[in-house]
């Protein structure tokens, strides 16, 4: 099983919905551990619907720098806004290759 499958269990209306892409598929990415998704993933409730980004944010503090630039990203692509691309300056190749497919998703 997919990990960003095992994140939405039930919840299949998460692939409907873009904005919600952005987080599912944030926290999928290889680029954290599973130990990091793990610290994560409490903050992220799907049945209701809501997302704790403030304590997303304080538990990612502790992140290398890279994680905190995505999960930032996912923010600004959940709330329908841009993310600053010159970001993605700062990210490793894999890291705005991650960046870039989340973009994509939250735009299709």
């Amino acid at each position: 099983m997919h990990m960003a499958q095992q994140i939405i269990g039930p919840h299949i209306w998460v692939k409907q919905a873009p904005a919600w892409n952005a987080v599912v598929d944030t926290l999928a990415l290889p680029l954290f551990s599973d130990e990091q998704r793990a610290r994560l993933t409490p903050f992220v409730d799907l049945p209701h619907r809501q997302v704790d980004w403030g304590g997303i944010h304080g538990v990612a503090k502790e992140f290398p720098r890279e994680q905190q630039t995505l999960l930032r990203i996912a923010h600004a692509l959940f709330n329908g806004g841009d993310c600053q691309l010159a970001e993605l300056g700062d990210l490793s190749s894999g890291g705005r290759s991650a960046a870039i497919l989340l973009i994509g998703q939250r735009y299709r």
